[in-house]
C-alpha cells in the first residue's frame, strides 16, 4: 500500500498564521512593557498615566482614559487621561447606564463601537471621535470602573484589540487593587496611631477639655469631615457642649438643651447612633434659629457610654448626606469609649479634689475650733475674777453712788461676755452623745443668743414667733444646736445687703382620724437672693455647694442629724424672693 504524502500548507495559510502568531507577540510585548511599568513608580497616578499612555499609543488611538465608580456607585468620574486638553476632563463625570462607558460600568460587559453616530449609546462630548472600544475593570469579580480608547477613524479597532485592552484592563485593575489595599492599611495605620495617641492621652495630666479637643481633632481628621464635637449630659440632664473642632465652631457653641430633644432614650437602649439627614429641618423644628448658611447639612451622632450609663455624644457633621462604612462606624465606637473613660475619669478626678479641698477646710475649721475654745477658755478666767471684783466692790460699798449704775451695766456686760464663752465652750466641746428632754424654743433662743451680734453686723432684722405648746422632744442638744446654727448661718449668708429672718414654731397635734403623729415644724425664712429651682435637688448632697467659700456640709449634715429622729427639711424658693427651710420632726406621745 503505497504511503501518503503530507499535505503541504497553502501559502495564504502560512502568511495568515505567521500574522496571528505576530499580533500575539505584539500583544505579549505590550503586555510586558506595561508590567515592567507597573515596578517603574509607586505613585498609583503617575503609574496609570504610563500604563495610558502606552495603551493609547499600541493601539492607534487618539485618546483614552480610566474612569472609576464613585464610592456611593451612581457615577463615573476620571481618575487619569490621555490625548484630552484639562478642560474636557472636568466635563467627563457621567452617571452609570449613560454613555458607552456608563453601559459597560452597569453590565460588567466589554463594549466596542465602530461608528459612534450610529450608535444610541454614544453621548457626544468630542465631535471628532468615530469609534470607541471600552472594557470593564474588575477587581475581585466586582466592577470597579472602566478602561476606553477613542479614535477619530471608523472601525479603529479590531477583535485582537479587544483582547489586547482586555488584557491591560486586568493589569489596570491590578494596580488600582493594590494601590488601594495599600491606602487601606496606610488608613488603619494611621487610625491606630491616633488612637493609641489618644488612649496615651488618657494618662497625661491634661484637662478634660484639652484632651475632648484632641479626639475631635482626630475624628475629623480621619474621616475627613467639617465638624466634629462632643456634647457631655451634666447634672440637670442637659447636653452641654464639651468640645468643638473644624469649621463653623461658633454654630456648634449652643446653649444645653434637653436630653428629650435628641430621643436619648431611644438611644440609651438600643445603644445604636442616631442619624440626622437634615439637621436644618430638625433644628427648626425645635425651636432653634439656624444662621444661614452656617450649619451643616447632616449629622452622625455616636452615644458615649461607661458601662451601662449615657454620659453623651460624639457628633460629627457633613455638609452632605454620607454613609460612614464598617470600619469607620467600629472607629467611632472607639473613640466614643476612649471619651466615655475620659469625662468618667475627669469627673472623679474632680471629684477627689473637691473631697480633699473639702477635707482640708473642715482639718482648718477643726483646728480653728480647738483654738477658739482654748481662747474662749483663757477669756473666761480673767472675766470671772474681774466679776467678782465688782462683786466685791458693790458688797463693801466701795464704790460711790454716782458711779453705782455704771457698775451694774458692767457686771451686766461681763455676764453677758461669760455666757458667750461658754456658748463656743458647749459648740466646741467633743462629747458623747446625751439624750435629754429638750425643749426646742429654748435651744433655739440659745443659738440666737449666740449669733445676735452676727445678725446687727450684718444688719439682719430678726421676727420670730415661737409656739409655747411645743412639745418636749428626746435628743441630743448638741444635735439641735448644730442644726439650727446651720439654718441661720445659711439665711445669713443669702442676705449679703442685710433682710429679715422670719423663725416660726408651729406644734400640729396628731389626728386620729389621719393616723398620723403630731408634727413639730421649726421655719427659718429669708428675704435673700432665693435658690435657683434645678439647684435644689442637690442641696442635701455631700460637697454641694453654690457659694465659692462654702464646704457643702451643712444641710448635709443637718439632714442626716434629723434622720435620726425621723425629721427632714423641706425647702421652697424662687430666685430673688428668698428661701424657706422647714425643720419638720413627728412626735408620737408629746411630753
Amino acid at each position: 500500500m503505497p504511503k501518503r504524502r503530507p499535505q503541504m500548507k497553502s501559502p495564504n495559510r502560512r502568511v495568515s498564521q505567521a500574522i496571528k502568531a505576530s499580533a500575539r507577540y505584539q500583544r505579549f510585548k505590550v503586555l510586558y512593557r506595561i508590567s515592567d511599568l507597573i515596578n517603574s513608580t509607586a505613585k498609583t497616578e503617575t503609574l496609570l498615566r504610563r500604563i495610558m499612555r502606552e495603551t493609547v499609543s499600541v493601539m492607534r488611538a487618539d485618546a483614552g482614559s480610566i474612569r472609576l465608580l464613585t464610592t456611593d456607585g451612581t457615577h463615573l468620574e476620571v481618575m487619569v487621561a490621555h490625548g484630552v486638553d484639562a478642560s474636557s476632563v472636568r466635563q467627563m463625570r457621567l452617571a452609570v447606564g449613560q454613555g458607552v462607558t456608563g453601559w459597560v460600568a452597569q453590565t460588567g460587559t466589554l463594549l466596542r463601537v465602530d461608528d459612534v453616530s450610529k450608535s444610541p449609546r454614544y453621548v457626544e462630548w468630542r465631535r471628532d471621535v468615530r469609534s470607541e472600544l471600552a472594557v470593564p475593570l474588575r477587581v475581585e469579580g466586582e466592577v470597579i470602573g472602566v478602561l476606553n480608547v477613542e479614535s477619530t477613524r471608523l472601525a479603529a479597532f479590531s477583535e485582537a484589540d479587544e483582547k489586547l485592552l482586555s488584557a491591560i484592563g486586568v493589569q489596570a485593575a491590578k494596580v488600582i487593587q493594590t494601590a488601594r489595599l495599600y491606602d487601606r492599611i496606610a488608613e488603619q495605620n494611621r487610625r491606630i496611631e491616633a488612637l493609641f495617641e489618644v488612649g496615651q492621652a488618657l494618662i497625661s495630666p491634661d484637662p478634660l477639655p484639652a484632651l475632648l479637643q484632641r479626639i475631635t481633632a482626630s475624628v475629623r481628621q480621619l474621616l475627613d469631615i467639617r465638624q466634629c464635637s462632643v456634647m457631655v449630659i451634666n447634672e440637670q440632664r442637659e447636653l452641654v457642649q464639651s468640645a468643638v473642632s473644624g469649621q463653623q465652631v461658633q454654630f456648634a457653641q449652643q446653649p444645653g438643651f434637653n436630653l428629650s430633644s435628641v430621643r436619648a432614650g431611644d438611644i440609651s437602649v438600643r445603644r445604636q447612633p442616631l442619624e440626622v439627614f437634615k439637621v436644618k429641618r430638625v433644628r427648626q423644628r425645635a425651636g432653634r434659629r439656624k444662621p444661614e448658611g452656617a450649619a451643616p447639612a447632616s449629622l452622625m451622632s455616636v452615644p458615649i457610654f461607661f458601662h451601662e450609663r449615657l454620659i453623651g455624644f460624639l457628633n460629627l457633621y457633613t455638609p452632605e448626606r454620607r454613609r460612614f462604612s464598617e470600619d469607620e462606624m467600629r472607629l467611632l465606637h472607639a473613640f466614643a469609649s476612649l471619651c466615655g473613660i475620659a469625662i468618667e475619669n475627669a469627673q472623679r478626678y474632680e471629684r477627689v479634689l473637691n473631697a480633699e479641698h473639702s477635707i482640708r477646710q473642715a482639718d482648718r475649721l477643726a483646728t480653728l475650733g480647738i483654738l477658739s475654745a482654748e481662747i474662749a477658755h483663757e477669756v473666761r478666767n480673767p472675766i470671772s475674777i474681774i466679776s467678782m471684783l465688782i462683786h466685791s466692790l458693790v458688797e463693801d460699798k466701795a464704790v460711790v453712788p454716782s458711779r453705782e449704775k455704771d457698775m451694774a451695766i458692767i457686771a451686766e456686760k461681763l455676764e453677758r461676755i461669760d455666757r458667750i464663752v461658754s456658748q463656743v465652750l458647749t459648740f466646741s466641746k467633743r462629747r458623747e452623745p446625751k439624750p435629754e428632754w429638750l425643749n426646742l424654743n429654748s435651744v433655739l433662743e440659745d443659738v440666737l443668743f449666740l449669733v445676735g451680734h452676727l445678725l446687727q453686723a450684718r444688719q439682719v432684722q430678726l421676727r420670730r414667733h415661737l409656739d409655747s405648746a411645743l412639745p418636749q422632744i428626746l435628743g441630743d442638744r448638741g444635735d439641735f444646736d448644730q442644726v439650727f446654727l446651720n439654718m441661720i448661718m445659711n439665711a445669713v449668708e443669702a442676705m449679703p445687703l442685710g433682710g429679715i429672718l422670719y423663725i416660726r414654731s408651729v406644734w400640729s397635734p396628731a389626728r386620729s382620724e389621719a393616723g398620723a403623729p403630731g408634727m413639730i415644724s421649726i421655719s427659718f425664712r429669708d428675704t435673700g437672693v432665693g435658690i435657683a429651682p434645678e439647684t435644689v435637688p442637690h442641696l442635701f448632697s455631700p460637697f454641694y455647694s453654690t457659694r465659692p467659700e462654702g464646704f457643702g456640709l451643712g444641710l448635709f449634715v443637718s439632714n442626716k442629724l434629723l434622720s435620726q429622729y425621723g425629721g427632714k427639711i423641706v425647702v421652697r424658693s424662687a430666685e430673688g424672693k428668698g428661701a424657706a427651710f422647714t425643720i419638720k420632726i413627728p412626735v408620737e406621745r408629746p411630753v
